[in-house]
């Protein structure tokens, strides 16, 4: 039955997602079967997990330097103590992780993360794995939207 159920819904998957820009797939720490999209989509974002939070949709263009310089100062001020870009720390590395989460994604974790924390299965599980939770950086929209940005330039 689940052989017969894959067969059925796999086809569905490559052919929902071939008409769309230059998706790939990748596996992630865990083995488990990611399809990644590139950075400048934001619709058609591979995962369509936007989090828990007040951000529904964010919209992509091409990489702002402005934003990426705030959000840069902003994660070496607020983020650089647990997280490293390429190596894991207290936290887990966030150089690709605009490569497997969604940019609503993201910007909920930053600005909502007790509620994240919470409610967010993806979270809860990386909770699970480092041990700690995240401590809230208490940053405006706008500043993790900076950060956003930031990971975005970091993950080309």
């Amino acid at each position: 039955m689940l052989i017969r159920t894959m067969l059925w819904i796999l086809p569905v998957i490559f052919f929902s997602l071939a008409g769309t820009e230059a998706f790939h797939f990748g596996k992630n720490n865990k083995n488990e079967l990611l399809v990644l999209a590139p950075q400048n989509t934001s619709v058609q974002q591979a995962s369509k997990d936007l989090g828990v939070g007040p951000i529904k949709k964010v919209v992509l263009g091409p990489i702002d330097e402005k934003m990426v310089a705030e959000g840069k100062e902003i994660f070496n001020s607020k983020c650089i103590v647990c997280h490293d870009l390429k190596q894991k720390k207290i936290g887990p590395p966030l150089g690709d992780v605009t490569k497997i989460r969604t940019p609503e994604f993201i910007m909920n974790m930053l600005i909502a993360t007790t509620l994240m924390q919470q409610k967010d299965a993806i979270i809860k599980d990386l909770i699970k794995e480092y041990k700690i939770p995240m401590t809230p950086p208490e940053i405006s929209k706008d500043q993790a939207r900076s950060v956003l940005e930031y990971l975005r330039s970091v993950a080309k």
